[in-house]
């Protein structure tokens, strides 16, 4: 079944209304700080685009034994058909939400699955949906989790970029912020806000 079909358009809007109201409750199951990833392919004009990303799962326990599963992996991209940006470079920020969503029987067994690439949310505006409070939800758990190692951070992309470009880049500079305080629902809300694009 599409995740867009009216049957799984209407179950997401009842998880996410159950969600928002507290009424089910999410685990962070996965979580795989902010990471930096530079072979993400090519891009639709030809550019190459680095990326920063995060990836997550989520797990919620439904009635009868069943649970509902949302594993996140998404980024954030800049293209840079010349190499790493400079900080007088222009910001063109392009965002990519993976989702898996799955349903799950008391055996464990799949009821439903599916894989979705989100460019624009405006195409599966119930699934972002769920993703946003979701994410709301477990903002408190990621606030209680110690701060990350920025030097080691700074050495990681040291050695993507010698030339110090990616490093001094403003939106490097963002990115590390995030990453030290575990700020996932902020990275999430600015990739989502660049699925239909960011441009300076």
């Amino acid at each position: 079944m599409d995740i867009n079909s009216p049957e799984i358009q209407k179950l997401l809007a009842t998880v996410t209304d159950s969600t928002v109201r507290g009424q089910l409750v999410w685990d962070v199951i996965e979580y795989d700080p902010i990471g930096f990833m530079t072979e993400m392919g090519v891009e639709f004009d030809g550019s190459e685009t680095e990326n920063f990303a995060l990836n997550l799962t989520f797990r919620a326990h439904l009635k009868k034994g069943r649970t509902i599963w949302l594993e996140v992996y998404e980024s954030i991209g800049f293209p840079s058909p010349k190499g790493f940006p400079s900080p007088d470079d222009g910001i063109s920020l392009r965002g990519l939400d993976f989702y898996t969503l799955r349903f799950l029987s008391a055996g464990g067994g799949t009821i439903y699955q599916s894989g979705t690439i989100i460019k624009d949310r405006r195409q599966y505006t119930a699934l972002c949906g769920l993703a946003d409070a979701v994410f709301g939800q477990t903002t408190g758990y990621f606030a209680l989790l110690p701060r990350q190692d920025i030097p080691a951070f700074r050495r990681y992309l040291r050695s993507c970029d010698p030339s110090g470009g990616l490093e001094c880049a403003p939106f490097t500079l963002l990115m590390q912020e995030f990453y030290r305080n575990n700020r996932c629902r902020d990275f999430h809300l600015l990739a989502m806000a660049c699925t239909t694009g960011l441009h300076r």
